[in-house]
């Protein structure tokens, strides 16, 4: 695994996880009471752009591409695998040394500045490479009866629209910055690509919870016939919400009226159907609460259900919003741990602290539900989004609220770089099995 293809980008991801984690824990710790007046205030915007783009952003989208490497039999590029190396390691140096101003429009923050674009346009010419590369057997996939497969399929077909909202963005939209103020023009750029991001997000985790239904009950899990169909619809409405662009600007009501009505139709019932299909089958099932990939799923899914029904129930610009999209993408982080876990053994190496990875996903799980319990009930009593400090507010429930995300943060934090170090420890000491 190591030296594959599927290797060395399960590694860069790994790497991508881990530096953006810790820019999460600055992020963290710098909205907690007490502890947020030993921070510098003004690196909090650098070290949020850092956390979205390498613990969300790049990562999920390197996660993507192992996947598909993983399961598709159409050899990678070895060029993209470097492009999205470079791409990865300038915008990690333009966060880490604060340089450029920071621009926290929503989906892919912005640092004004040189070596960060360069970054996002290597790194995403790397990821569209394998996109392309596995078009074609992707186009034969969304027939395939393998679950797994067929969403993977559907996935790179939303990674073709991903693109052409990419282009269709940048030739509409990314005229002159000097008619916008920087937040109103980064907005606009990259609203439909992030959007069309989690349709993809979606593509991902309806493939990994297979997998890891797999491995729970022993046998691939069932499914309903028109389940395929739903994985269409996902492709179908990515492609909706790109075609809407032509005709409405991103800060236009229609376009965002527009835009809720597909995510809540063409997102949501798809993946909620899956979702029913696999809970139906776990529920008599003896599940093994001392397996990784397992106690990954469930919390998963608790997870997803957990973000998606606070968008349902609706929120302001606070901070209900983060607590929304960190449900959403936590659970596909989470369930790609356990996938991870389970591609390990699978690829008999030895593993290394077992009790480690039978503790990290209950930590990191437990921690982000803390976590984005903390940012409802703090948003709920009006908590703004993307301010550092407590200072805003003498509401002892938001306070406390607040506190409550700093433990979360703290838990999942831990969780997460236990994970990324098991991973590490496993991939360096690479040994065969002695019982495979």
């Amino acid at each position: 695994m190591r030296n594959s293809y599927t290797g060395k980008w399960f590694m860069l991801s790994i790497l991508s996880l881990g530096l953006g984690g810790s820019f999460a824990f600055l992020v963290g710790m710098s909205r907690a009471p007490f502890v947020e007046k030993y921070l510098p205030h003004d690196y909090f915007q650098h070290a949020l752009v850092g956390h979205v783009n390498l613990a969300i952003l790049f990562w999920l989208l390197l996660s993507t591409v192992v996947m598909w490497s993983a399961h598709f039999k159409t050899p990678g590029l070895k060029t993209a695998f470097y492009l999205a190396l470079a791409g990865t390691a300038l915008v990690a140096f333009a966060a880490l040394f604060g340089s450029g101003d920071a621009v926290l429009n929503n989906y892919v923050p912005a640092l004004v500045n040189p070596f960060f674009f360069a970054g996002l346009a290597l790194f995403f010419a790397g990821f569209s490479a394998n996109v392309f590369r596995f078009s074609k057997e992707a186009f034969a996939g969304l027939s395939s009866d393998d679950m797994v497969k067929n969403a993977l399929s559907a996935g790179v077909c939303i990674g073709l629209v991903l693109i052409g909202a990419v282009v269709a963005s940048l030739l509409l939209l990314g005229g002159d910055i000097s008619v916008y103020h920087q937040q109103v023009y980064y907005e606009r750029l990259f609203w439909t690509p992030g959007h069309i991001q989690q349709f993809l997000n979606g593509s991902m985790l309806v493939a990994v919870w297979y997998a890891l239904a797999k491995v729970a009950l022993g046998v691939e899990a069932k499914f309903w016939p028109f389940l395929k169909s739903a994985n269409k619809a996902l492709i179908i409405s990515a492609s909706l919400l790109l075609v809407l662009l032509f005709f409405f600007d991103p800060l236009d009501k229609p376009l965002r009226v527009g835009a809720e009505i597909i995510y809540g139709i063409g997102l949501g019932i798809p993946l909620f159907l899956h979702i029913g299909n696999i809970v139906r089958q776990l529920w008599g099932a003896k599940l093994d609460f001392k397996n990784p990939p397992v106690v990954a799923l469930v919390f998963s899914m608790s997870i997803y259900l957990f973000g998606i029904l606070i968008a349902y129930a609706g929120f302001n610009n606070d901070t209900r919003v983060p607590a929304h999209y960190h449900g959403a993408v936590t659970a596909l982080t989470l369930a790609l741990m356990g996938f991870a876990y389970n591609a390990l053994k699978t690829d008999r190496l030895r593993i290394f602290f077992n009790k480690v990875a039978t503790a990290q996903p209950y930590i990191y799980g437990v921690g982000m539900l803390i976590f984005i319990t903390g940012l409802f009930v703090s948003g709920f009593f009006g908590a703004p989004r993307k301010t550092p400090g407590v200072e805003y507010t003498q509401n002892p429930v938001v306070i406390a609220s607040m506190g409550l995300m700093g433990i979360g943060t703290l838990c999942a934090v831990i969780g997460g770089a236990a994970f990324v170090w098991y991973v590490c420890v496993t991939l360096y000491k690479d040994q065969p099995a002695e019982n495979p």
